[in-house]
């Protein structure tokens, strides 16, 4: 997806906190593209997404499948080309993320199947959370379990961080993506750079 910087805005402007070689790094990843998809599981349309996207999409609520898509973890280090991840949000609704461009990927299977793909990059904003001390400072404010066995990597939910709504990816190892609505980026923000002031 091409973005007009000239008039495009990001609400964080690219903001950056913390360092990767020490406890916590938090960080703004603007601009990045996210899609509301909704299909029938048990549809002919389903299997004709699967086909385009290169991956099976999961049917159960909280699990996240991803195709050559990898986090951001440190300065100038960028993700894979083509990558596309899918976080199950609920039976029959997904949020497509990634550097593919996933609006051509289904434009095929829109002409010819019954399936609702909404841009909504827009939306939300993305910000990641890396370090070892990353799962502390959600701690401090996300109402879910987070520890290992209850959120394993490559789980993802919806809930409220500081009062915040945004879904939530366990990408990786002391790695977390949270993609907040972009009304809300700013106070998020805030309480996350607070609450990491004790690790740095």
């Amino acid at each position: 997806m091409t973005v007009n910087l000239e008039f495009a805005k990001s609400p964080l402007g690219g903001a950056k906190h913390g360092d990767a070689n020490k406890a916590v790094l938090i960080q703004e990843v603007p601009f990045t593209p996210g899609f509301d998809l909704r299909v029938d599981p048990d549809s002919a349309a389903f299997l004709s997404v699967v086909a385009a996207l290169g991956l099976v999409l999961p049917t159960r609520v909280g699990e996240v499948a991803r195709n050559n898509a990898d986090c951001i973890v440190s300065e100038n280090e960028q993700p894979g080309a083509n990558g596309v991840s899918a976080l199950t949000l609920g039976p029959d609704w997904w949020y497509l993320t990634g550097t593919a461009d996933i609006q051509s990927l289904l434009k095929p299977v829109q002409d010819s199947h019954h399936i609702s793909l909404v841009d909504v990059s827009s939306q939300r904003t993305k910000i990641e959370i890396y370090g070892p001390n990353a799962k502390d400072v959600l701690s401090h404010y996300w109402e879910q379990d987070l520890r290992d066995e209850n959120f394993p990597i490559d789980a993802c939910s919806q809930g409220v961080l500081a009062k915040a709504p945004l879904i939530m990816w366990h990408c990786c190892e002391n790695c977390y993506l949270l993609f907040p609505r972009a009304s809300f980026a700013k106070h998020l923000w805030t309480a996350l750079t607070d609450a990491s002031i004790e690790y740095l």
